[in-house]
């Protein structure tokens, strides 16, 4: 008997084994149909749906390549299937709701995560400061910091009370609160949001943050929290998924809180995310299908590994692995409601061109000093040249 093929195509070969494990029971209770698990990692997977070159059934994405597919026609509607189960209410609806788009779902969430601040709690208490909470401000962030300085740091010392990576990732958190972005919702345009009289408010705040009050170093570091763990720092923002690496070597001091917010801004935060969707080139979309609620809607192998760093989106597990008694779990779920539309993925042309132009810019402020808005000008320019390009490109 000819057994019916089904590629998933993953990205992380750290999950390869567990599902390699869904997939073997799955062919047990399924004995006509074998499944054949492949890693592509660095766009490939995306690359592969655009040309369709590698003909796969159930796909691994992230964050904006979901979004892009969807828009593109690539992936299948769950939401029929999704109906026909009853299976809304087995997600946590502040995650689920990313998915959401064009009336339909075209991803089933396996892993999610936002950014937010991680502190020590010993800074708070020398200083006789209650620990924060989620609803402050940007200016809260900064009096508290001001404080946490005074008191916990001499001035002989390299310490500082709090870490804002000048990264464009990092500070594009700060534009979105104020209620603009590095390019138009479009991509087409940066002149006007990049060096938009928001936008210069944001890099001059967070740049006096570092220069005048001198409470934070200059930096570019990226996902790292190597300077709150050796005392260095009494505050980081960065990725929550480093909760697994900071809780156990800073127990009981640690401390964590999301994202601050301007006042005449809004309360908003990225989130990222990962899911699994199907092909719209499947020739065998019900099998794609039930293989797809074994990987992603059911207590496995698949989703308890990814519970190490991120926030499962299946309440069941969610609860088996005993974060719905963990206050600082609690934190982040709690954020995903502040969550914007799925951020750009790594593997796409248009991050690496903010990467490309963004982060030199911002350097040039933070290190040298240059003049904000000169800079930002400059800058806009440059990427109003780099979109024109991306735009003579194929996806």
């Amino acid at each position: 008997m000819n057994k019916v093929e089904i590629k998933v195509f993953i990205d992380e070969p750290w999950q390869r084994e567990a599902v390699e494990a869904v997939a073997s029971r799955f062919e047990t209770k399924n004995p006509e149909v074998s499944v054949l698990i492949e890693v592509f990692q660095g766009g490939e997977i995306r690359n592969a749906l655009y040309t369709g070159e590698l003909k796969a059934d159930l796909v691994q994405l992230f964050n904006g390549d979901i979004a892009d597919a969807n828009r593109d026609g690539l992936l299948l509607n769950l939401q029929p299937w999704m109906e026909a189960d009853g299976m809304d209410a087995i997600f946590h609806s502040s995650i689920l709701q990313f998915l959401r788009m064009d009336g339909g779902i075209t991803a089933i969430p396996l892993s999610a995560t936002m950014k937010g601040f991680f502190y020590n709690k010993k800074w708070f208490d020398k200083a006789r400061i209650p620990y924060p909470e989620g609803n402050w401000t940007w200016d809260d962030f900064l009096e508290t910091a001001l404080r946490l300085q005074r008191e916990n740091v001499n001035l002989d010392e390299e310490r500082f009370a709090a870490r804002i990576s000048f990264h464009r990732e990092y500070l594009g958190l700060l534009l979105i609160s104020k209620g603009t972005d590095w390019t138009s919702p479009d991509r087409t345009r940066a002149s006007g949001y990049t060096n938009s009289l928001q936008a210069i408010e944001v890099i001059m705040w967070a740049n006096d943050f570092v220069r005048k009050h001198r409470v934070a170093r200059a930096t570019q570091d990226y996902f790292t929290s190597t300077d709150l763990l050796e005392n260095k720092t009494g505050m980081i923002l960065d990725y929550f998924i480093m909760l697994h690496e900071n809780q156990p070597l800073l127990m009981d001091d640690l401390g964590i809180v999301g994202l601050p917010y301007f006042r005449e801004g809004q309360r908003i935060n990225e989130p990222w995310i990962c899911g699994f969707g199907i092909s719209s080139r499947t020739k065998h979309p019900e099998i794609a299908w039930r293989l797809l609620h074994e990987l992603t809607c059911t207590n496995n192998e698949l989703t308890q590994i990814v519970t190490q760093g991120f926030i499962t989106p299946l309440r069941s597990v969610y609860s088996d692995v005993g974060h719905d008694l963990d206050p600082m779990r609690g934190v982040v779920l709690a954020e995903m409601a502040y969550g914007s539309k799925l951020p750009l993925s790594a593997t796409s042309s248009y991050y690496q061109l903010l990467d490309e132009y963004v982060n030199p810019a911002l350097a040039r402020i933070v290190f040298e000093g240059a003049d904000v808005k000169e800079t930002l000008d400059e800058l806009a320019l440059k990427l109003d040249q780099g979109l024109v390009n991306l735009q003579k490109q194929p996806v």
